[in-house]
């Protein structure tokens, strides 16, 4: 990637997400690192002075509950995660309610699954209340609701939960606030490596260089951040994992050379491709024809029923199924206008068989052009 300087990068940058991870908000045996906070709230407060819109999604509710109750281990079970996410909730917010009141910034707290993410209606939802919340001058502090959260709607981790966020609000820039300095040119087991200060396009090349997570409170790891990475650059975003013990918001936004600045190279998904490519869960798959593999690789055609020969799992109206080439790879996927039930009695017809078979239709196609990514190119 060319760039003249990292300022000159970020110049345009107004609206920003920041992901903080466990480490970054705790201190000895799972305590909440007040002195963080405070330093975060007066960055913040520094920001807004300039213009900017924070956005923060953090980490640590856990890792606080774990220390209230006086636990040292991490548990593994649903149950009790939960109990000790819905304590440390409490004390991760009231952290934050406290260090924002000293600069009388108002803070609204927003609990997200994935279900929230995954469907249509309720993502445009979470969209328009984040939205109004920044609109009005609060400093959204976001987590996964894990006190409820089941394993089915989860979203795991907090470095993809930013990433979605990053969408849902239309950021300029996501920045990982994490213990290491970047993305290093060598796996960890290899040795210390150097900062990558650009990365343009997730090669194999750049996921082979992550490595694990390892501490009993933290979630993730390099490799859920290039996952986050990938999903940024291809709604053409930008993201930045630095240290953030070592790195302020106003730092990097004054262009400070640190930390992995992730920036699409080519071209990128509108705001609705990229949900249906990236965010929404897939819920099933059709399998099509050679003739439909062409037309809507190489001439951007919508999925017609004659073209469909088998379909997999259950899936409802609206849901976004996988399209699969004869030899089962995927080639697009999309918002389907048919169920499972309903594909299975008209594929192989052709769209004017559709009111005589069903009874009613839901249009001529059974994924819309508009409402599809091509993945793959003949």
């Amino acid at each position: 990637m060319t760039v003249t300087s990292r300022k000159e990068l970020l110049a345009g940058v107004k609206r920003v997400v920041v992901k903080l991870g466990t480490r970054m908000l705790t201190t000895g045996p799972y305590t909440l690192d007040m002195a963080a906070i405070a330093r975060l709230a007066l960055d913040i407060a520094n920001l807004r002075k300039d213009g900017y819109e924070i956005v923060i999604v953090s980490s640590g509710a856990i890792a606080a509950g774990m220390g209230r109750m006086n636990i040292h281990n991490r548990p593994s079970t649903i149950p009790q995660l939960q109990a000790l996410a819905a304590i440390g909730q409490n004390l991760l917010m009231n952290a934050y309610e406290k260090a924002l009141r000293m600069y009388d910034i108002p803070l609204g707290q927003v609990l997200l699954t994935n279900d929230d993410i995954d469907n249509r209606k309720r993502y445009v939802n979470a969209h328009n209340t984040l939205d109004e919340l920044i609109r009005m001058g609060v400093v959204p502090v976001i987590n996964e609701n894990d006190s409820v959260a089941t394993e089915e709607v989860k979203v795991g981790d907090n470095d993809n939960l930013s990433s979605y966020i990053a969408s849902l609000v239309n950021a300029d820039l996501l920045i990982l606030f994490t213990d290491v300095d970047g993305l290093l040119d060598r796996h960890p087991k290899d040795g210390v490596g150097e900062v990558i200060p650009y990365v343009g396009k997730v090669t194999k090349e750049i996921e082979a260089l992550c490595g694990k997570s390892g501490d009993a409170a933290a979630v993730g790891g390099m490799y859920t951040k290039i996952e986050a990475a990938k999903r940024i650059i291809s709604a053409g975003g930008m993201m930045l994992i630095a240290h953030g013990r070592n790195n302020s918001i106003s730092d990097i936004l004054g262009g400070k050379e640190t930390g992995t600045l992730f920036k699409a190279e080519g071209p990128t998904l509108d705001a609705r491709c990229h949900w249906i490519a990236e965010i929404a869960k897939l819920r099933g798959a059709v399998t099509v024809d050679d003739g439909a593999v062409k037309a809507l690789v190489t001439k951007n055609a919508s999925l017609l029923p004659k073209g469909i020969t088998g379909t997999e799992r259950h899936f409802d109206i609206g849901d976004v199924i996988r399209v699969n080439a004869p030899d089962g790879s995927e080639i697009a996927r999309g918002v389907t206008q048919y169920s499972f039930g309903e594909i299975r009695k008209i594929m192989g017809r052709h769209s004017n068989e559709i009111d005589s078979i069903l009874g009613y239709s839901n249009g001529t196609t059974v994924i819309h052009r508009n409402d599809m990514v091509r993945t793959k190119e003949l």
